[in-house]
């Protein structure tokens, strides 16, 4: 039951990503941590003890957790092989929730979810967390405004370095194909996809590479090598709404960036820059009345622009109005363009997306 317009959520899933999680909720006024959840009874008694959750709110089977009346709605940081099987366990006991990308491992997941939802449909939120950039939301608001008028097309990029030779990265979770479904196409692909969605509308169609670099890995478990069975590398062409072709990148091996996510939008009068590494940020090529060419003018990003991910989630189950939030439906269409990649890669050749 919510109380004096704070929600307490309960978060399933402990491991790294989680940290950034309950951080923002730190931060947070209207949302409180009031369970937790994880296999690793260690972890569970560690971020217990951090966050002040009493023993009887520590869990170790997700389903109970959902399913507690002290429990408002769920936060779930699991590993992407449960992330449907949290979802659909939200919708049965109609329990608002938080769930972290990608959508699913694969489509026939998304669309028996899809099914699911339809018919029993609650509050939810997808962690497409990239949206959230001020720059991000600066954008959209210029875009709205038409201050570079028809896109005609976009550069999308995510790049990551750890994976690279260089750093000898060992064999981790990321790496096996049974429990994360892709590499880098969903773990960073998907922010790609949300991000050109978010700005230029639907996919209609794809082509596609998708490479592994680093075929095998040492297993720090056992010392010895583990095949990878997923992509280091993923480059698409898209041809989006009202036409915008667009080309995006993604790779975990490039040597000199650190989180590289940006986005270019070319438009008829003019090109809007970001990136999430100068997030308050915005590069502007436009030409105004008194110039004669366009000019290239770095902005600080209006501070009102300045929400959260897990604030807007706090509004939505308190019923308050919010504006281009990730629901649902976002994740469902993230994993259809996800699958018709994973299709052009393997077919070599352009593919629609439905």
């Amino acid at each position: 039951m919510i109380s004096n317009k704070v929600v307490t959520v309960g978060v399933i899933g402990l491991g790294g990503m989680s940290n950034f999680y309950l951080r923002n909720i730190s931060k947070i006024d209207s949302i409180q941590v009031g369970a937790i959840c994880d296999i690793n009874q260690d972890l569970l008694s560690k971020i217990g003890e951090q966050e002040g959750v009493s023993q009887e709110k520590r869990f170790n089977n997700m389903e109970e957790i959902i399913a507690s009346p002290d429990v408002d709605a769920i936060i779930s940081v699991v590993p992407n092989n449960l992330h449907a099987k949290v979802l659909e366990l939200c919708i049965l006991h109609q329990k608002p929730i938080m769930s972290e990308k990608p959508f699913t491992m694969d489509l026939e997941e998304a669309e028996n979810l899809n099914l699911l939802y339809e018919k029993n449909p609650i509050p939810c939120m997808i962690g497409f967390i990239h949206r959230y950039t001020p720059a991000f939301q600066y954008a959209k608001k210029l875009l709205d405004e038409n201050t570079i008028g028809q896109i005609r097309h976009i550069d999308v990029r995510y790049q990551q370095s750890f994976g690279a030779p260089l750093f000898n990265f060992p064999y981790l979770w990321r790496f096996n194909k049974a429990v994360t479904g892709t590499g880098a196409l969903g773990d960073l692909g998907a922010h790609m996809i949300d991000s050109a969605r978010f700005f230029a509308g639907e996919f209609h169609s794809v082509s596609a590479l998708m490479k592994t670099f680093v075929e095998k890995r040492i297993d720090p478990l056992t010392g010895e090598e583990r095949q990878v069975e997923v992509d280091d590398f993923t480059s698409f062409q898209a041809v989006l709404g009202k036409g915008v072709a667009g080309n995006f990148v993604t790779t975990r091996n490039a040597i000199g960036s650190s989180n590289q996510h940006e986005v270019t939008l070319y438009g008829d009068y003019g090109t809007l820059h970001v990136n999430i590494e100068r997030p308050n940020e915005i590069d502007i090529f436009v030409k105004s009345e008194s110039e004669e060419k366009p000019v290239l003018k770095t902005e600080k990003v209006p501070e009102i622009y300045n929400k959260t991910l897990l604030s807007d989630f706090a509004q939505l189950i308190l019923n308050n109005k919010t504006l281009d939030i990730p629901t649902f439906y976002d994740g469902y269409k993230n994993q259809k363009v996800i699958d018709r990649i994973i299709y052009s890669a393997e077919n070599g050749r352009f593919v629609k997306v439905d």
